[in-house]
Order: C-alpha cells, then structure tokens, then sequence
C-alpha cells in the first residue's frame, strides 16, 4: 500500500501557506482551512531550539532568564 501524503488535507493547506510567505504575498484562509489549522495544530506549543553556539552568545549578553 503506497500513500501520497502530499495529498492530505493539511500537506496541501501547509504548501498553499509556503507558497504564499515564499512569494511575501498575502493569504485568506476560508472557515474550513482555519479549522482544519486549529484541528492539526492548535494544541501545539512551539520551544525554541538554540544550538550550543548560540547559547553561549545568549550567556555572554545575558539574555538567559535565571
């Protein structure tokens, strides 16, 4: 069994949104492109990731919180 799964709904909404920011133009989402966001990422919490480098760089001005 071989899925395609640039074919779900969300892989097409999250190429229609790359396409838009990679070409800096604008983007209306219809009602159920918002909810089908909302459903697939709504929950998610987003953490920053810094490599050791720049937490070093982060230290050094301290802009760490202690």
């Amino acid at each position: 069994m071989n899925f395609n799964n640039s074919e779900l709904p969300i892989n097409k909404l999250l190429d229609k949104i790359n396409h838009y920011a990679s070409n800096n133009e604008p983007l209306l989402l219809s009602v159920d492109e918002v909810k089908l966001l909302s459903e697939s990422c709504g929950d998610s919490v987003f953490i920053p990731i810094y490599t050791n480098e720049q937490l070093v760089e982060l230290c050094k001005r301290d802009k760490l919180q202690k």
